[in-house]
Formats: C-alpha cells, structure tokens, sequence
C-alpha cells in the first residue's frame, strides 16, 4: 500500500474533503493512507462524472456482429467494436458541456444518491432536492451535485414555494444533463435477447472462467442474471447453471433475464450466501463466478452514502467468511473467478490474500485471452505491498487484476482467478 501522506495532514484535508464530496471522515482517512491524496482527489473528482461507454454483449446465436452495429448507427449511435473482445461493442455514452451563461440561473442543489442518475438525464424528484434558490414554474434552473459542480439543466415544473409541502413528484424536468445514456434496454433487439450490457469486470471475470461442455456451474452474483446469460452463450447453453438469487426483487429480475435470453440450463435459487453454504449438496459445482456484496466503489460516478470504513469492513469480512466456506460446494479442482466493483484494497487483493491461506485454495492462471491482454499491458495487477502469500513453500505470483475508474472512465473493480485443490491425506 502506498502513503506519501503526512499523518498530521490528513484530518485537515479530510475534513476539507468531507465538506465537499460528503463522505464519512473514517472512510477517507482510510483512503488517503491508502492511495495517497492526490490519487484519492482524482478517484473522487471521477467519481462524478458519467462512464464513457457501455458495454454491450452481441449474443451471435440471435444477431451477427455488424447487424447490430449497422441497427446501433441508424439509432445515430456512435459505436466502436471493441478493442481487447471479440463479441462486445462499445456504446458511447454522450457528454454535453454547460454553456457559461447558465451561471445567471438560479440553483437546485440534489443528494449523492440522486446525483449519478440526474448527471445521466433523470429528473429531478422532491425527495432528491437538499437545496436550492426561489424561482417560478417555468423557469430555467441548473441543477448542481453535493460538491457544487453543475450536473444538468432543467425547467422548473413548480414553484420553490411550493418544495417543502409537496409529496414525491418531479419539481425540475431535466432538459440538457451532463451525459446521456442511449436507452437500449428499451429496443426490440435487446427485448428479443440480441444483446446485453455487462461492467467491464463482469466481461473479464466471465472470460477468466475456464469453460467446458462437462461443467456444472455456479453463479453467485447481486446482477440481474446478464452474467448468467452471457455463460450460457459461450456454453451454447449446453451446461447446467445454477443462480443464486439473494431476494425476491434479484429472483424477479433473473427470471426476466433467463426468459429473454432463453436460458436452457438454468435452475434459480432463492438463498442468501451465507444459508446457501450451510446446506448439503450432493451435486458439486466445477466452476464459479463469485461476485459476493461489495461496497462498489469502483462505479462512476457515485456510489451509497452511507457507506463507513467500519461499513467497509464488514463486507470484507463478509467476503472472506463466504470465500472460507466456498469449497462445501465445489467439486475438486474446481475452479473459480472472483469479482467486485470496488477499489479498496480490503475488498480486494486483501480478501484475495485471505483465501489463499486456506490450504485447500491456491492461484489459478488466467486463460489465454486474458493473459495475452496482460503481456500487452492492456489489462494490469496493482502493486501493493502484502504479506508473502506462499504455497508449499514457494512464492506464487498472483492472478489478479485491477481496473482503475479514474484510468478506464468506466465501472472499474478486480478479478482474481484461483481454484479449489483437494485436500490430500
């Protein structure tokens, strides 16, 4: 772990820091020892702004490659195929810049949790508004986020008058916005299963899984079922694969997932990670995508306010009791991709640590596709100073890697790949 930071210096700046970007004061003394300040400024200055692209997933059993490139242009789309996968696309996310004039506008100020979706056109509700100036329905407002950066444009739907009386209903319809999300979700292609959009990590932890018509597998994730889906495809849904869905709004939203995808092989399970563990299984699964609950830190532009260091350190130790437990499951030699959206180093190369101390876990390299991408430095580790992590008495390097935010514009977070080893008598 790095820290060129003055000790003595950190609670001046933090307390500068926590004015302005609004975080807990634990959780940014843990950052700046961590990174240092002035990457701990750049992570929270990107926090903010809109990610660059999305990443759309072509399911080639539906649609090939350049028709739905050709269908993403007529839509005036800008779109690139991508440069380190074969099967995904690149969908630019637009960007605007506020003219100077707006500065005469009066000013609605909105809380973190809105900020991210309103800088992406949304509009603004009541609950949503922490501030803001006296104007009259119909006017032009700038609507700024919790640090005072001007977020989006809009016309007032009430007067300021009326804010504090009204129930939940929008006061500023958002008529420019810093970015702007092409709503492909709603298109007939993506209805009838065409594609799907994946973080950046979840398209390297899916790729970093080694694949085989014989595998029984197991997808321990809080997404909506996409990774799940894009499995099935690099199967040809030849491979049973069994969800974990922790409530009832993730089951609702995979269920939606496996019908639109047309998943072949797919069981659901209602459970939380934790009961999932405690219970017998007489099947055991050869491959696992593990994405366990993770602050999701590494999301631009914002992630929950009401995240703590002691917060943080919960999911970590969350992580590492789930991870502890993982081979109850497994069958042996199974094999296992880790993923998270954060940047800590906790919940990351840490947790990763952990695990490997067990007797039965040790490093798996990346498959090919990956590790080619890392001989060309396109996809890198992080350093950080950790205790030796030694496996039969020699030192392994470690199968991990780690997308910076702030570097990619764009959802970041770590994947690491390791395996299950037999216990031996």
């Amino acid at each position: 772990m790095t820290n060129n930071t003055n000790p003595n210096e950190i609670p001046e700046f933090s307390s500068d820091m926590v004015k302005k970007f609004q975080y807990a004061s634990g959780l940014l003394y843990h950052w700046i020892e961590s990174f240092g300040l002035e990457e701990t400024l750049n992570l929270l200055d990107n926090f903010r702004l809109p990610f660059e692209s999305l990443w759309v997933q072509v399911n080639t059993t539906k649609i090939d490659f350049d028709s739905l490139i050709d269908i993403f242009e007529e839509m005036e789309l800008k779109v690139n195929k991508h440069p380190w996968f074969n099967d995904f696309i690149e969908v630019k996310v637009g960007k605007r810049e506020m003219e100077e004039d707006v500065l005469l506008y009066p000013v609605v100020k909105v809380d973190r949790e809105s900020a991210s979706n309103i800088a992406l056109g949304k509009d603004v509700h009541t609950a949503s508004i922490t501030s803001h100036n006296s104007f009259l329905t119909g006017d032009k407002v700038r609507i700024m986020d919790f640090a005072g950066n001007i977020i989006a444009l809009g016309t007032a739907m009430v007067n300021s008058k009326e804010i504090l009386s009204l129930s939940q209903r929008v006061v500023v319809k958002v008529t420019e916005s810093l970015g702007y999300v092409p709503p492909l979700t709603e298109m007939k292609e993506y209805r009838k299963g065409y594609f799907s959009i994946l973080t950046p990590t979840q398209a390297i932890g899916t790729k970093s899984m080694y694949l085989e018509s014989k595998d029984n597998i197991l997808v321990m994730s809080g997404d909506r079922g996409e990774v799940a889906g894009y499995i099935a495809e690099l199967t040809n849904n030849k491979c049973p694969i069994t969800i974990i869905a922790q409530n009832k709004m993730q089951l609702k939203a995979i269920k939606r997932q496996v019908e639109r995808l047309q998943i072949k092989a797919a069981r659901i399970i209602l459970s939380s990670f934790h009961n999932l563990l405690k219970e017998k299984h007489e099947v055991k699964y050869t491959s696992v995508y593990f994405e366990p609950q993770n602050s999701r830190t590494a999301v631009i532009p914002t992630f929950a306010s009401n995240l703590s260091f002691k917060r943080l350190e919960k999911m970590s130790n969350d992580q590492i009791e789930v991870a502890s437990k993982l081979h109850r499951l497994l069958h042996k030699e199974a094999s296992i991709s880790y993923v998270t959206h954060s940047i800590d180093y906790l919940e990351n190369e840490l947790v990763f640590q952990k695990i490997l101390e067990k007797a039965f876990y040790e490093v798996q390299s990346f498959p090919l596709e990956i590790r080619n991408l890392q001989k060309k430095n396109i996809l890198n580790s992080r350093e950080i100073s950790l205790t030796e992590i030694i496996t039969k008495g020699k030192e392994q390097e470690l199968s991990t890697i780690f997308l910076n935010p702030a570097a990619i514009k764009n959802i970041g977070g770590f994947v690491a790949k390791f395996k299950f080893k037999a216990k031996t008598t």
